[in-house]
């Protein structure tokens, strides 16, 4: 059974919840005496004034236009990972992590340092403000592009710092090949849909920690939509060998591909570090921007969205410059699969300072704004 968005009632963000409650206190019920009540309606009375309040209905179903849905998105500009995270995650509000075990995609690609992966005091962070919401345990899950997940990860220390936070560890190109599934992912480009750990489905608590950078390798950026590819396999677990990666990187369809898989599972958290970022190269090394930004959200399309506005605002070059933020091919195939915002008017931005309101001001220009460069 695939997820097909991040809007789910068991993921509504905080932000939904209580812009609902706040319109049910600020409504007003409003009771009338007995004696102030009409007569009593004839029997051709009711059926009149029944006929007449359809109509009038249908009139104003006619003329209101549907209210917009906005995702709730928090930005924090501070140079202090520490602090820009608390920020960050302090804005977004409560989300619900209580007794609840967590499994955590942070983006251990390749063995090279932030922002290529998940920098360590980001993650510890994370896992700190996790705790504090009194969840169950947190598993730290990866499949690496770039080498063996566990030579990845004993490269950078992963398995010191996993000690240090009391993290399981999940090397999923390592668990044994009845733990995996079949997803067809219908009406997709992949050619034989793709394969995902038993411990991915609807039910699973997932909070994803993704960097920003731009993709030289056909994705065109790197950030939540790309960081989920680590849940896939690389290879079929059964015979025939099928290598879904190479399938992925030959096709013209890439970046559709890449939002494809978001199907499979709805993040309860997507947090970005956007301290420093690559705006050329990538996704290993590349040309070095300093945004000094950290992004939280349960809509992994806002806040993609956002990144690449930051990266634009940073010089980030065609293909990634040329249209609309909106226009680049991951965020448009994601928005047709409602898996999250569509435009910028469907954003909520919450800062808390005037740096993070410029910022929060330039991303939505940005969003808002088309390159002249037309070209596809």
């Amino acid at each position: 059974m695939l997820w097909y968005g991040a809007f789910s009632r068991a993921n509504r963000s905080s932000a939904e919840k209580n812009h609902h409650q706040d319109a049910w206190e600020s409504s007003s019920i409003i009771m009338q005496s007995p004696e102030s009540l009409p007569a009593p309606l004839t029997r051709r009375e009711f059926f009149v004034q029944c006929a007449l309040a359809g109509a009038g209905l249908a009139v104003l179903q006619e003329q209101e236009p549907k209210a917009t849905r906005q995702s709730a998105l928090a930005l924090a500009k501070n140079k202090d990972r520490a602090e820009a995270l608390d920020a960050a995650l302090s804005l977004l509000g409560a989300i619900d992590f209580e007794g609840k075990d967590v499994y955590l995609k942070a983006n251990f690609n390749s063995p090279d340092p932030f922002p290529a992966t998940t920098h360590p005091e980001t993650l510890a962070g994370v896992v700190r403000h996790l705790r504090q919401r009194n969840c169950a345990r947190v598993i730290l899950v990866e499949r690496s592009g770039m080498g063996r997940t566990r030579d990845v990860w004993r490269k950078l220390g992963v398995p010191d710092l996993a000690k240090r936070l009391d993290l399981s560890l999940v090397a999923l190109d390592e668990i044994p090949s009845e733990t995996w599934r079949h997803e067809e992912l219908n009406n997709s480009h992949w050619k034989r849909g793709v394969e995902v750990p038993n411990l991915l489905n609807a039910e699973t608590c997932v909070v994803q920690i993704c960097n920003l950078k731009t993709h030289r390798f056909g994705g065109h950026f790197s950030a939540s939509l790309k960081n989920s590819l680590g849940f896939i396999a690389k290879y079929s677990s059964q015979p025939p060998r099928y290598n879904y990666m190479t399938e992925l990187h030959s096709s013209p369809d890439q970046r559709s591909m890449i939002a494809e898989v978001n199907q499979i599972y709805a993040p309860h958290l997507v947090v970005m570090d956007a301290i420093q970022a690559f705006v050329n190269g990538g996704p290993e090394r590349g040309d070095m921007a300093y945004p000094e930004m950290i992004a939280a959200s349960q809509d992994r399309v806002a806040i993609d969205a956002a990144g690449v506005a930051v990266l634009r605002l940073h010089g980030a070059g065609p293909p990634l410059s040329r249209g609309t933020v909106f226009d680049q091919e991951q965020l448009k195939r994601a928005a047709e699969l409602e898996l999250g915002a569509k435009s910028v008017q469907e954003i909520q931005f919450l800062t808390s300072d005037d740096p993070g309101r410029r910022l929060a001001a330039q991303i939505t220009a940005s969003l808002e704004t088309a390159s002249k460069d037309k070209k596809p």
